[in-house]
């Protein structure tokens, strides 16, 4: 196991001084937003989310996922939660805008949006697109200023 995973998994069980987040965002204002949409996608949100950061960032990772797990190994998981919030709101925006329920393991994918973040190559850019979808799937409940 890699060192930065094994202080990723000491910091989530003990208190380590709080790394500098990544994204400049209301962290309380997400894991509230969280929270309130989790009852409805609880063990049920797709890809990678079903597991714990530290699980996925076991071995190394390419693209969005090495962003995401750089972070985790510093100890700021925001943008994991960030990521997590983003899945529930868009499988939460399409089952109200089509008044279908839709498999969340296997949900309908926004092309543009995947586009947009697979191609980011810094967490500065990953955190303007998922604010930006994040506001676009909730509105006015997203926890980001719009």
């Amino acid at each position: 196991m890699r060192l930065p995973v094994l202080t990723a998994l000491l910091c989530a069980l003990t208190a380590c001084p709080a790394a500098a987040q990544v994204c400049a965002v209301d962290m309380a204002a997400v894991d509230a937003r969280i929270a309130d949409l989790e009852p409805n996608y609880a063990g049920k949100t797709p890809e990678v989310m079903l597991f714990q950061p530290q699980t996925v960032c076991a071995e190394p990772r390419k693209g969005l996922l090495k962003l995401v797990c750089d972070t985790v190994a510093t100890g700021d998981t925001s943008l994991w939660r960030m990521l997590r919030l983003d899945e529930m709101a868009w499988v939460y925006a399409y089952e109200n805008a089509t008044a279908t329920e839709v498999d969340v393991f296997n949900p309908p994918v926004d092309d543009t949006f995947v586009r947009r973040r697979d191609e980011c190559a810094d967490t500065a850019c990953l955190c303007a697109v998922l604010i930006e979808h994040t506001n676009d799937s909730l509105g006015g409940t997203s926890p980001y200023p719009q």
